[in-house]
């Protein structure tokens, strides 16, 4: 029982997450929207890489984490949502319902007249959705 609910809220969660635009807001702003729309999802400063600027954010039963990458103002310019295979299908019906695709695993859509891409790929032991600006 306990397995089905923590499937039910993890499904739940990752269809918010392909919901909610994070891309150009600022630092300030990302925090604040990562608390209101993902209660579940909380900062994870266990690691810190100096390659790239970013903020991780780790759901409570550590299925997905979330990073958000930030520009050198601290402007939000691409997230990778990383998620356990348990949650891929659902992840690509909800990525179909609400982008147009573009491709295997592909998908664009349009918001204020800014065209973003959505990618999805598959690793070993679990799948990342990429979400950034489209390139021209």
């Amino acid at each position: 029982m306990k397995k089905v609910f923590v499937l039910i809220l993890s499904c739940l969660i990752t269809s918010h997450l392909l919901s909610q635009h994070l891309i150009g807001l600022n630092k300030d702003q990302v925090m604040v929207a990562m608390e209101k729309y993902y209660p579940s999802f909380s900062i994870d400063n266990t690691t810190v890489n100096h390659t790239y600027k970013y903020l991780k954010y780790s759901d409570n039963s550590s299925e997905q984490t979330m990073l958000v990458f930030l520009s050198d103002d601290d402007k939000c310019t691409a997230t990778k949502l990383m998620s356990d295979f348990s949650n891929l299908e659902e992840v690509k019906a909800k990525l179909n319902k609400a982008y147009k695709p573009s491709g295997k695993d592909k998908w664009v859509y349009n918001l204020n007249g800014i065209n973003y891409q959505v990618t999805l790929k598959r690793a070993e032991w679990y799948f990342t959705v990429f979400t950034s600006k489209k390139e021209k």
